[in-house]
Parts: C-alpha cells; structure tokens; sequence
C-alpha cells in the first residue's frame, strides 16, 4: 500500500470521497433492490390469487356441467387480460388437469403439471418455481373448497423486472451526475483547501535545498495560516542559528588554520633545534672527547706508575663509550644520512641500528632505491617511525616488527605492524591520563601534511599504524 502515499493530499480526499460515494450508493441500491423485489414478489402473489379466485368462482359451474370450451375460453381471455400472467391451469376433482391456456399438449412444458400441487386440496398455496425464463409465482387457489377441483395461476417476473431495472438504470445515472457534480466541488474545495499547503511544501522543499530567505504566506487566520506563521518563525530561527553556526565555523576554521601554522612552527623549530643540538653534539662536544681521549692516551704512554696507566686507560675507555652515545644521540636527533642519501636509506639505518640495540627483528619492506620527497614530508615519514619504534620498545612486549613504504597514486603510504599485544581504548585512557603524546603528536604530523593516520589491532593481535601523506 506504499503507492498510495505517493498521492497528493487532495487526490486523497476526492479518492476518500469517491469511494465513500460508491460505498453510500452500493448500500441504497441494495436497499432499493431488495425493497422492490419484495414489493414485486407481495404483488405478484396477491394479484395471482386474485386471478385465480375470481377463476375459481366462474368456472365451477363450466366444470360441474363439463363445459371444457367455456373454460378454456374463460382461461385465456384472462390470460389476455394481464401481461404478466404466464400460464393458468385448471385442475378437476380428480386432480387430472382439465384446461390450459397453452396452445396445445405438445407446448404444455414437461413437468409443469407436478412441479406444484396443493398440500391440501382445500387450502389456497403458494410457490415459486424456477424455470429457464426466470422464476414463476405459482399459486393454487381451490375450486368450491376442493370439491370440483382447483386452479394454478402461474404469474412471470420478467415485466416486474424489465421496470425495476429500469428504475434502478434511472437511479444510477442520477447517482453518477450527483457524484460527478459532488467530486467537482469536492475537488475545487480541497484545491482551495491544500492549495496554502502545497506552498507550505513547496517553502519546505526550498528551505531544505538551502534557500532561507523564502516564506510561507500566512494572510489566513485558520490552522494553516497559523501552521505558515509558526514555520516562518521557526526560519528565522533557523536563519539566525545557521548564522550563529557560521560565524562559530569561520572562527573554528581561523583558530585550525592558526593551530596547524603554530604547530608548523613549532615541529619547524623543533627539527631546527635538533638539527642545531646534533650539529654541536657532533662537532664540539665529540671534537673535546676525541681531544680529551687523545689527551689521556698521551698521558698514558707517558705515565711512570702503572696505577696512573691503568686509570688513564680506563678513562680513555670511558669517554670513548660516552662518545658512541653521543654521536648515537646526535645521529637520533637529525640523521645526516636523512639529508644526504634520503628516506629509505635513513629508515634502514635506523632499523638496522634499533635491530641491534634492542634484538628486535625487523623487516623491511621499502623500495629499492631512494626517492626524493619534500622535506616536510620526508621529516614526518620518518619522525613517526621513530615513534612507532620507540613505543614498541616501551609499552609492548613484541618480538618482530614489518615496515612497509611504498609510493602509488600521488601518495606516500607507510604501514608499522608488530607481533605484540596489541592496541586498546584503555591504552588511549591510559597515555592521556599520563600526558603521553606520542600517538596524537605521530596523527598531528600526518595531518599538518594532509594525509591521514589509523592505529588498530592487526590480524596477529599486535598493533598496526597506517599513514597516507599526499607528495603534493
């Protein structure tokens, strides 16, 4: 029943109208039909006695003195008489039919003669019997009380009929004029009616498509005058929130734009003082623990007591492990080979490196040669497998980590999967609560570039990082 919902208010309500129009005129015309044929079956039966008593007294004493002609004749000019009458038979004391208005025995219909006889010979009957021109009302009414015999008048439905339809033909016609003038003013009055509505609909739809500065008209002081003032209201509110809400986006938008520019900066500043840090780590700090180193080494060959030797040497040693690490350190801060040779070869040195510091496995999946990739991008590809790295060591317990990097369609895509624990929303709880901000500074750096940045649980239950950042 959905296709009705597809109709207009108004074809509703003619729809509503016309079928309790024909619901109304089905139930009068049933109520006329039944009122008439009851009507027509009282007048057949009465005027069928009548017939046949006023038979039954001429022709008793035709009977008595055996005057079949009289009979006969009296029979059928009866029959004459009334249209309606389809047959008379006359039936003596014997019961044994004695005249007929049938033009002989040959046109006589077979059964006739037995399809109705009196249930007591002195009594009046009546009956309807059903024959191939319709139902026939036949009634007996006897002859002196039975005792000469008895007459059958057999009265037909057809003319009764003929007029009831024709009445009810007449009645029909005037029932589709009243229903056709009804549903033209019915359809006039629900178009004046749903006319305001449809504008209201059609405002609606406008309104809905973006277009705020249409109204409803509300000149009618009724429901749907009402109805256009309350939704003419509820535009301006409308209006004004959309306005509010504008106005709000516009700032969100400034302060985003001002939040990714600081944060720029700020990473910006952070690569330039990492890059200041390892610059003076490698040269100045390293250059006066090599000067520092070969300084002891010179006091050692020169030192007469074997205890100041051995001291010198064990320092030596010292500084030279402070040394590692601080080249190490320098190194993590701004790889050189990050500014000289590229991305894939700076995230095999570091995997290569973390592989040996923390006996982690590492495989990597990168592409065979090096490809140049703007700086800010190549910064942050990198930055955040050091993260990814770091985090492994510090809050899972895996045992092997994959590294894919792959460049396809204008996009750089790198994907972080171990084998440990796994990621969950208590983790997140857990790291916010502690001001640990690894996992958002990893989403920032893909976002300032544009890309996108998923952290779930892989099919091996450990954790997988997935970052799309655009070359352009």
């Amino acid at each position: 029943m959905n296709w009705i919902n597809n109709f207009k208010i108004n074809h509703k309500i003619l729809a509503a109208i016309m079928g309790s129009l024909l619901f109304l005129t089905s139930i009068f015309m049933w109520i006329i039909w039944d009122s008439l044929t009851n009507i027509m079956t009282e007048d057949l039966a009465k005027r069928g006695a009548n017939i046949a008593k006023n038979i039954a007294e001429t022709s008793s004493d035709y009977i008595l003195f055996d005057d079949q002609y009289s009979v006969d004749n009296l029979i059928n000019e009866t029959k004459k008489i009334d249209q309606e009458i389809r047959y008379i038979l006359v039936f003596d004391s014997s019961q044994m039919l004695y005249a007929h208005t049938f033009t002989d025995s040959k046109t006589l219909p077979k059964g006739i003669v037995n399809a109705h006889t009196p249930k007591g010979i002195t009594q009046q009957d009546y009956s309807i019997l059903t024959s191939d021109e319709g139902h026939i009302h036949d009634v007996i009414v006897p002859i002196e009380e039975g005792g000469v015999g008895y007459v059958r008048v057999g009265m037909s439905e057809e003319r009764s009929l003929e007029y009831i339809y024709s009445r009810i033909m007449k009645l029909i016609i005037a029932t589709i004029l009243v229903s056709i003038g009804a549903l033209g003013m019915a359809y006039f009055a629900t178009r004046k009616i749903t006319k305001p509505i449809n504008t209201l609909v059609d405002v609606a739809l406008g309104i809905s498509a973006g277009n705020l500065t249409l109204r409803a008209e509300d000149t009618k002081n009724d429901e749907i005058g009402k109805l256009a003032q309350a939704f003419n209201e509820m535009t301006d509110h409308l209006m004004n929130s959309n306005n509010e809400v504008d106005y709000l986006l516009k700032e969100l938008q400034q302060k985003d734009l001002l939040r990714d520019k600081l944060i720029s900066k700020l990473l910006s500043a952070q690569e330039d003082e990492r890059k200041r840090i390892s610059r003076e780590l490698h040269d100045e700090t390293s250059q006066a623990l090599t000067s520092l180193m070969v300084t002891m080494r010179i006091m050692a060959n020169e030192a007469k007591d074997i205890e100041q030797r051995e001291l010198l040497y064990t320092s030596r040693d010292i500084a030279a492990g402070i040394l590692k690490q601080i080249r190490n350190l320098a190194v993590e801060l701004r790889p050189p080979i990050l500014d000289k040779m590229g991305l894939v070869s700076a995230i095999k040195n570091y995997a290569r490196n973390y592989e040996e510091k923390y006996n982690i496995q590492t495989v990597l999946s990168v592409p065979a040669t090096d490809v140049t990739l703007a700086e800010d991008v190549t910064l942050a590809i990198y930055r955040i497998v050091q993260e990814s790295l770091n985090n492994v060591v510090k809050h899972t317990k895996a045992t092997e980590i994959m590294i894919g990097l792959e460049i396809k369609d204008e996009w750089v895509n790198l994907t972080i999967n171990d084998n440990g624990h796994g990621v969950h929303e208590t983790d997140f709880e857990k790291a916010k609560q502690q001001n640990r901000i690894g996992i958002h500074g990893m989403k920032e750096r893909a976002e300032l570039q544009g890309g996108t940045f998923l952290i779930k649980t892989n099919l091996m239950g450990g954790t997988e990082i997935s970052v799309s950042v655009p070359l352009k």
